[in-house]
């Protein structure tokens, strides 16, 4: 019988492990980027496809993985979330058609030129050709470097799918002559927020319409300690009416590591600062969105039904550029109440 008892609680705590938001992302297919040569599981990775111009027929490269999940909405919703979407659930619903015209009506903006690109509309299911789709690492950095002239990897996007061509002359072609977008780095970027900011306002609205307790206001952060369920912390700065936070001041770096002390599970608690990683403009979205979001600083985001938007949250937090002495594993937070 103890024999037993134990291999139940060992199995129980693998289906714990195997769970959580970095198991599961190793745990995707290995997959290689053809510009930098490095294989990683594809979650590490940006995958990006050729899709002709819904107009010109022209192929063009548009980042993949990232569309929205979000419902069709009725004019109040709207008006409530503009992007609150389905975005997280772990039964990913297929979008209906109508909500392939989604939030990204106003795609970003060139880079070079500041008019809005007139390609393919990335995030939205509205191009009606798709072609082979390859991968590069999910970092801004790189995107970036594609476009600069004196960098190493200046347009080596033309090597996507190189790898895959097989001596077919027409695919060859195609990505010779496909358009890759100059602000390419931007769009991903906001394509990887909308999706960060779909899934908070489904999950805090789903917290104060169904009392699920997915998201969970903490007036201080040792409140942490008492609470079950624990995934990550989401600090949104002081509420926009209010000139003192519940969290005595402290502001924690884009990413901070929380030690949660002696426990079995999770003795580190990951904590993002949403102001820096999602803009000022998308954090007031989400407190528009969701009265729970609307007058506090700090958040637990947890229980399984959000692994894939805590995953999504390290994906964005591992795409955008560090600059020296950004990042912070310290336990400063730990001790702020």
């Amino acid at each position: 019988m103890v024999v037993l008892r134990l291999h139940k609680q060992r199995e129980k705590g693998d289906e714990r492990s195997s769970n959580t938001p970095s198991a599961k992302a190793l745990a995707t297919p290995v997959r290689k980027c053809p510009i930098t040569t490095t294989a990683l599981p594809s979650f590490f990775l940006q995958r990006f496809a050729l899709i002709a111009h819904p107009e010109t027929k022209k192929p063009w490269f548009v980042p993949q993985d990232l569309e929205t999940k979000a419902p069709v909405k009725s004019p109040a919703a709207e008006a409530q979330c503009p992007d609150a979407a389905q975005g997280g659930r772990e039964a990913a619903d297929a979008p209906s058609p109508e909500a392939t015209q989604e939030a990204t009506q106003e795609s970003p903006k060139d880079a070079e030129t500041g008019q809005k690109a007139d390609g393919p509309t990335p995030g939205t299911r509205n191009c009606e050709k798709r072609g082979p789709s390859a991968y590069t690492l999910s970092s801004q950095r790189l995107l970036q470097e594609l476009q600069r002239e004196k960098s190493p990897y200046f347009k080596l996007y033309k090597k996507l799918l190189r790898m895959s061509d097989h001596g077919n002359t027409k695919l060859g072609s195609l990505i010779t002559t496909a358009t890759w977008r100059s602000d390419m780095d931007a769009v991903v970027l906001e394509l990887l927020r909308r999706r960060v900011v779909e899934g908070l306002c489904h999950f805090s609205n789903m917290t104060d319409k169904a009392g699920r307790k997915y998201v969970v206001k903490c007036e201080r952060w040792d409140d942490v300690k008492n609470l079950k369920h624990r995934g990550c912390l989401l600090y949104l700065g002081l509420p926009e009416e209010s000139s003192s936070g519940s969290t005595s001041g402290y502001v924690p770096p884009r990413l901070a590591a929380m030690d949660m002390g002696p426990v079995k599970f999770g003795s580190k608690l990951a904590v993002h600062n949403l102001p820096e990683l999602l803009g000022e403009e998308h954090v007031s979205q989400l407190r528009r969105g969701s009265t729970l979001l609307r007058d506090g600083s700090l958040y637990l985001l947890g229980r399984r039904a959000t692994v894939n938007l805590q995953m999504m949250l390290w994906k964005l937090q591992g795409y955008m550029a560090w600059d020296q002495g950004q990042q912070d594993t310290s336990n400063e937070g730990d001790s702020k109440e």
